[in-house]
C-alpha cells in the first residue's frame, strides 16, 4: 500500500523581495555588500589554477575520502534526529518516528531528501566524473517523502539522479515524493513529467506544511543564502536559490540545510580569522538563527573554496562555515560540499583539516562540527 503525502494549501499572498530583480519573480540578484561578481581577470587566474593545478590526492580520493555502504539509520533508535550523507550536497534527512500508538504508524519519520547528485557522473552522465565513491544505487534508497533542491546548477539539481529516484520510488514504494524548488525552476523539472502539483516552488521566507499520511508531518521553509545559478550561458540568476529548514511539529528536532553558499567578500586567498572579519559578511544567516533557529544540526558546505578572492561570495571555506554555523544557531552539525566533485583547485582532502582549525579559531567544543564518510548515518537526541 502507497504513502500519501500532501501538503497544505499556502495561503499567504507573495511579496516582492529585496532579492527580486523583476516585478516577475524571473531574475533575482544577492541584496546585500558580502556578494560581489567576479572579475574576468580573476575568472582567467581561477581556471589556470585548474588547468594546471596538480593534487596527488585526487588520484587517490576513493581510498582517502572515508565511505561506506548506507544503513541510513535502520539500527539506530527511532525517537532519533538521523542524517546520512551520501556525498557533495546530497543528504537524507530522517526525522524522529512521530510519538504515539506506534501500531498505527509505520515505525519511521518523515524522510527528506536534500540535493540528490548520485551517479557517478552528472549532467547526463557525461559531465564532471564523482572522484570519490559512490555509497549505494538509486534503488537502495528507502522511501523517501520530499526531495528538496537548493539551486539548478548541475551538481545539485541533476536531472538524470532525479529521473532514476521518481522511477525506483514509483516502483518500490508506490508512490513519488513531493520536489521542493526555489522559485523559477520548474522549467528545469518539467520534462520529469511530475504532475505540477507534485512540484511546489517556494521564495525565500515561504513555508509549507506537508503530510505524511501514517508517519508525521514536517514543516519546510525556504531560507537565504548567497548564490548564484544557471544552466546555461544565457539564464544566469534567472531561478533563485536557497537554503532549507526542517521542523518537526511533534518534537524539537530541526535542521538547517545550507545547500551551496558564500557568505563574505574577502579580497585576499586568507583563512584567517582576524582578516576575514574585516570583510562584510551575508546578515541572512544571523536573520535564520533569529527567526527559526536554534536547530538541531546543520548540513554546513565547506569545499570548493580556492581562490578565496573568486570564491568567497559563493562558496563558504570552513572559517565562513564556522561562523555561519555560529550564525544559525545550529547545536551540531556535519560538513558537506567536499570531497566529491574537483571543483576547485584546493587539495581534495584539505577541507576538514581546515574545518578542524576554523572551528578551534572560533571556540567551537570538539566534534561539534565535524565531518563524516560519505554513507555515514549520524543520530541525534532531541
Amino acid at each position: 500500500m502507497s504513502t500519501q503525502v500532501s501538503v497544505k494549501p499556502f495561503s499567504e499572498e507573495r511579496v516582492k523581495g529585496a532579492h527580486w530583480v523583476d516585478e516577475r519573480g524571473k531574475a533575482f540578484k544577492n541584496p546585500w555588500d558580502s556578494f560581489e561578481q567576479f572579475k574576468t581577470t580573476e575568472i582567467l587566474k581561477f581556471q589556470w589554477q585548474m588547468l594546471t593545478g596538480k593534487d596527488e590526492t585526487l588520484k587517490q580520493a576513493k581510498s582517502l575520502i572515508p565511505h561506506m555502504v548506507p544503513t541510513f539509520g535502520h539500527s539506530q533508535p527511532r525517537e532519533d534526529l538521523k542524517v546520512t550523507w551520501l556525498g557533495h550536497a546530497a543528504s537524507l534527512v530522517e526525522l524522529p518516528t512521530r510519538p504515539g500508538n506506534t501500531d498505527e504508524l509505520k515505525g519511521r519519520g518523515v524522510r527528506v531528501l536534500f540535493d540528490p547528485v548520485l551517479l557517478d557522473k552528472m549532467f547526463h552522465g557525461i559531465g564532471p566524473k564523482r572522484q570519490s565513491t559512490v555509497p549505494c544505487e538509486i534503488s537502495d534508497l528507502p522511501e523517501v517523502d520530499v526531495i528538496a533542491i537548493s539551486h539548478n546548477h548541475y551538481d545539485h539539481l541533476d536531472l538524470a539522479s532525479l529521473t532514476e529516484i521518481f522511477a525506483t520510488q514509483q516502483f518500490k514504494y508506490d508512490k513519488q515524493p513531493l520536489l521542493f524548488l526555489p522559485l523559477n525552476n520548474w522549467h528545469v523539472v518539467s520534462g520529469l513529467g511530475l504532475p505540477r502539483d507534485r512540484v511546489l516552488e517556494m521564495d525565500w521566507w515561504e513555508e509549507r506544511e506537508v503530510v505524511v499520511e501514517g508517519v508525521g508531518e514536517v514543516k519546510m521553509v525556504c531560507t537565504p543564502c548567497q548564490h548564484s545559478t544557471a544552466r546555461t550561458g544565457w539564464d544566469r540568476d534567472n531561478s533563485l536559490w536557497s537554503s532549507w529548514v526542517l521542523n518537526d511539529p511533534h518534537t524539537s528536532a530541526s535542521v538547517w540545510f545550507g545547500g551551496d553558499t558564500g557568505y563574505c567578500n574577502t579580497k585576499t586567498d586568507t583563512h584567517d580569522l582576524e582578516e576575514v572579519s574585516k570583510y562584510p559578511v551575508c546578515p541572512a544567516f544571523k536573520q535564520i538563527g533569529e527567526r527559526l533557529g536554534p536547530f538541531t544540526m546543520g548540513l554546513i558546505p565547506i569545499g570548493a573554496y580556492k581562490s578565496r578572492q573568486v570564491m568567497s561570495p559563493l562558496h563558504a571555506s570552513p572559517i565562513d562555515s564556522v561562523r555561519m554555523f555560529k550564525d544559525t544557531k545550529c547545536e551540531q552539525a556535519i560538513g558537506i560540499h567536499w570531497g566529491t566533485f574537483r571543483m576547485t583547485p584546493e587539495r581534495f582532502t584539505e577541507p576538514p583539516e581546515r574545518l578542524k582549525v576554523a572551528a578551534e579559531a572560533v571556540g567551537l567544543k570538539e566534534d561539534v562540527f565535524t565531518v563524516v564518510a560519505i554513507g555515514e548515518t549520524r543520530s541525534y537526541k532531541v
